[in-house]
């Protein structure tokens, strides 16, 4: 009520017309994209986009190299350790859910609000052995990827 009294008494004002309403390109977008939200609330629209979970596709042909099944033979034991506590080089704990093509991360029970696609932790692997956290800054959630990088039961004799 407020608002239409105050988009109506602008009208009066600057000598609204409905013409000019009916031309005006951004008056003519009003409500357009309500239908956008129907299917999926916004708030998992938000969340599906921050986890960038993007299928992975599958490999072209099966590699002769064993250094070359290293990623896939990280990603099996990461999976195989998911729900373990795990602590940061700084010693904060934390746990982790693979979901998809990426990995969730948990301090103290809540959810850190970002998934780690798989491609970035592959970018992180592909730098190992790392000796510090400052090596992988440019990637999301470093010091998590660095402490699971890094333990032994991911890492095994691998580097």
């Amino acid at each position: 009520m407020i608002a239409e009294y105050k988009t109506s008494s602008l009208r009066r004002e600057e000598g609204w017309n409905e013409a000019a309403e009916a031309n005006d390109p951004v008056l003519a977008m009003l409500g357009v994209g309500r239908q956008l939200w129907e299917s999926e609330p916004g708030d998992r629209f938000v969340e599906r986009l921050r986890s960038e979970d993007l299928p992975v596709p599958p490999p072209a042909q099966r590699p002769s190299n064993p250094a070359e099944n290293l990623p896939e033979a990280v990603w099996r034991r990461v999976a195989a350790h998911q729900g373990e506590k795990f602590k940061t080089v700084t010693g904060l704990p934390f746990t982790f859910e693979m979901e998809g093509a990426g990995i969730w991360f948990f301090r103290d029970g809540k959810r850190i609000n970002r998934k780690l696609t798989r491609k970035q932790f592959e970018v992180a692997l592909s730098r190992c052995p790392l000796k510090s956290t400052t090596e992988i800054n440019d990637l999301m959630d470093y010091p998590y990827v660095f402490a699971v990088l890094m333990d032994r039961r991911i890492r095994e004799q691998a580097w």
